[in-house]
């Protein structure tokens, strides 16, 4: 599958979810981290930085707006995704499936309206996901950067292993392992060998 189907299409509780956010922020946060180490988030640990990480706060009312959805209930999912965008900034209705270990560091001012969000997806601050003219919305994939003040606009796709730079303005598909900069967003083809040359201007780098 190159581009995510949901977390539910990969048979994910949503307890499952919840988990594999707070273990993405441990793995990150704990004292002498190691990128290469994943971390288990224990239960106080996991208390601790609930109190410490507004964003984190933020991104578990949506996970649980999101399986009041799921599971069927009325207006407690609408009511989670005010509370969110009230106290936390962060604009995400119930009904956007997104896949494991979700990473917005920065919550105020996102807005996400997605068909479906793979797995590992990073969104740094004030990103839009959204329409674009008519009423559809993209598909992100997985291991998807996506950086502050980014637009990702319409019915297009975001492939696997994408870069996404800050404020660029996307507005068509973007193949996997590419990088979209600037506005409008222009493709930048992955490298054909590892470590080959830097772009000749910096602005082209997320």
């Amino acid at each position: 599958m190159s581009v995510a189907e949901g977390a539910e299409s990969r048979a994910v509780s949503h307890w499952g979810l919840i988990r594999s956010d707070l273990d993405l922020w441990a793995t990150m946060w704990s004292a002498g981290r190691c990128s290469d180490t994943p971390v288990r988030c224990g239960l106080l640990q996991a208390a601790i930085m609930l109190v410490r990480f507004v964003s984190l706060r933020a991104t578990l009312v949506y996970r649980l707006s999101r399986m009041m959805h799921v599971k069927g209930f009325r207006m407690l999912p609408q009511a989670l995704a005010r509370w969110n965008i009230v106290h936390y900034g962060l604009d995400i209705p119930p009904s956007v499936p997104i896949g494991p270990r979700l990473h917005i560091p920065h919550t105020v001012g996102t807005t996400v309206m997605a068909r479906r969000i793979g797995s590992d997806c990073t969104l740094v601050s004030c990103v839009t996901i959204g329409m674009r003219l008519e009423h559809e919305f993209p598909i992100i994939g997985d291991n998807v950067y996506i950086g502050a003040g980014a637009r990702v606009l319409g019915a297009i796709r975001v492939g696997d292993n994408v870069k996404i730079g800050a404020n660029a303005v996307v507005m068509k598909d973007v193949p996997d392992g590419c990088t979209a900069v600037g506005v409008p967003a222009r493709i930048l083809p992955p490298r054909a060998v590892e470590g080959g040359p830097e772009p000749t201007n910096k602005n082209d780098t997320p």
